[in-house]
């Protein structure tokens, strides 16, 4: 499902912030923001824009220069507020209804500095297949290897995006799901990673991808844990034990050089959290680490029978504390009902203020 960075909701609740005479705490779907006062009634009608928006540089927005026009998670007078409400005057005239996506419509885009650079080098691919001399060459292997070097590849349709929506998109999950158990795991703070192994015939065919791309360049960390582990050998292993024709591990590179190492750790690792045996998918901590066996690390587990509490704002109270793996915040949790096919993140707040730079 395509992220709505901007899309028409309703104000669902207001209220007071002590002592603050002129914002107030307002409650957009999960999220919990600040507004102005007398700016929005309850069942207001508004533009809501969500954490990690990029708005476009225009003179209704120009109070966010300084923070490059970037929507971030922010404490005002104690509050922690997450996005930002506009009213509807900021688009075009028009009719709008409560769940409309204006994320196009407004100019909208998403702060993710890693697709930004491999959308760039995808581009860079596309301007040679289009240049007619070049696009004749390309049919000779010498030339492929000697002018045009691709590092990126489109991501296969087998490979899922690994990108999990917060709770707050589900305004009432805590209501519909009340004494549902889930597997909770911590969501840790490095690069998303796949690897695969597909068989055609009497072929091999492994591959890596980012969350976004194939990644064909070996000089990097994808590469670097695959070399470190023998993935392709352990995937071929596990293929040929199951009796299938393809493999996938998904999971999380954290260490040196990635997302800073909060983890302070000396070496790469990975940690997995999704795994595909032929077609069948497993999320949950306790299978994957079954059929795994000791080849892989497996994310952390928090609670393997978390109940959801009354309210959003006690489950994102929930995710907060220290990681398993060292003595700093953790990012948060992730949240999973392989059985009902239900599957979010929760994201700790204070996880965001101290690094969401």
């Amino acid at each position: 499902m395509e992220r709505k960075l901007a899309s028409i909701q309703e104000i669902s609740s207001l209220e007071s912030i002590e002592g603050a005479d002129k914002i107030a705490r307002a409650t957009v779907l999960g999220w919990e923001l600040v507004v102005l006062k007398d700016e929005f009634e309850v069942g207001s009608k508004c533009v809501y824009c969500e954490v990690d928006s990029i708005l476009p540089e225009k003179p209704e927005f120009e109070f966010l220069r300084s923070k490059k026009f970037r929507i971030k998670t922010i404490r005002l007078r104690g509050q922690i507020s997450q996005g930002i409400c506009f009213p509807l005057s900021v688009l075009p005239t028009g009719g709008y209804n409560v769940g409309d996506d204006v994320t196009k419509v407004l100019g909208v885009r998403k702060y993710d500095p890693q697709a930004e650079a491999e959308r760039k080098e995808m581009e860079r691919m596309s301007s040679v297949h289009k240049n007619r001399l070049a696009k004749y060459f390309m049919r000779y292997p010498w030339y492929r290897r000697l002018i045009f070097k691709p590092q990126r590849l489109p991501r296969p349709s087998f490979v899922k995006k690994t990108d999990e929506d917060r709770i707050q998109l589900f305004p009432h999950i805590c209501e519909e799901e009340k004494g549902t158990q889930f597997f909770a795991t911590e969501k840790l703070d490095g690069t998303s990673a796949s690897y695969f192994v597909v068989k055609k015939g009497f072929r091999y065919r492994y591959g890596i991808c980012s969350r976004n791309f194939q990644i064909i360049k070996k000089d990097n960390v994808y590469w670097r844990v695959s070399n470190k582990l023998g993935i392709d050998k352990i995937l071929k292993q596990l293929m040929k034990l199951y009796g299938v024709d393809m493999v996938l591990i998904q999971g999380e590179i954290i260490g040196p050089k990635v997302q800073g190492n909060k983890y302070k750790l000396d070496e790469l690792s990975f940690y997995v959290f999704n795994l595909k045996v032929g077609h069948i998918w497993y999320t949950d901590p306790l299978s994957i680490r079954d059929l795994l066996g000791a080849n892989f690390n497996v994310v952390p587990g928090v609670d393997d029978a978390y109940v959801l509490p009354e309210t959003i704002p006690q489950a994102v109270e929930t995710a907060t504390g220290r990681s398993t793996l060292a003595d700093v915040p953790r990012e948060g949790i992730v949240i999973r009902n392989p059985e009902k096919h239900i599957s979010f993140k929760i994201i700790n707040p204070k996880f965001l203020l101290k690094y969401d730079e």
